[in-house]
């Protein structure tokens, strides 16, 4: 057999020259050819090294999915099983000649009557709560018979159904929503 010496091509023993780059041919004994022509002997390790990462990365992925969906069915679970407690219905209050200051759920637009109730009873709101706050406690603008304005100090006015102060600073009610401002922001209240 022979051998082209630029592109080690093979070559049976009656050719002279490369048929690619025309280089002169070389004689090569069987002894240096068997290795170049046997077959390389593929390596098992590496399909399986594959193989083994891509079952672990399947796993791996399964275990992370199974493990992540856990907290959502919980809570799921939690969510319907959850009772709130039961809306109460208002009920209508008859106005009565006691001191005590009368609760409803959400002011109303529309003024309710008020009692007349003695100068001891604080209207304050010292602690945060969830629970209902009577807006309808004696208030500046029920209690002199004319409609508040609030002077701020910054030079403006607010023109307001009812008016009263607290530890917290002046509430007042305009058209059914009830406002809480700070003590600072409050210059004067006047009736007109």
């Amino acid at each position: 057999m022979k051998r082209c010496p630029q592109c080690l091509f093979l070559y049976p023993d009656s050719d002279e020259k490369c048929d690619f780059d025309q280089t002169v041919l070389e004689v090569v004994d069987d002894s240096a050819l068997e290795p170049a022509t046997r077959p390389k002997k593929r390596s098992l390790a590496v399909p399986v090294a594959t193989a083994i990462a891509l079952i672990l990365g399947v796993v791996a992925v399964t275990v992370y999915y199974i493990f992540s969906q856990q907290p959502q069915k919980a809570s799921a679970v939690t969510e319907n099983t959850v009772s709130l407690p039961p809306t109460p219905t208002p009920t209508a209050v008859a106005p009565s000649p006691s001191p005590s200051p009368v609760f409803s759920p959400s002011p109303s637009p529309t003024p309710s009557p008020t009692p007349k109730a003695s100068p001891s009873i604080s209207t304050a709101h010292t602690r945060a709560t969830s629970d209902p706050v009577s807006t309808s406690g004696p208030g500046i603008g029920t209690r002199q018979g004319g409609k508040p304005v609030i002077m701020l100090t910054s030079g403006g006015k607010i023109d307001a159904d009812e008016v009263w102060r607290t530890k917290d600073g002046v509430w007042y009610r305009r058209n059914g929503i009830v406002t809480l401002l700070k003590r600072g922001q409050v210059k004067n209240i006047v009736t007109r």
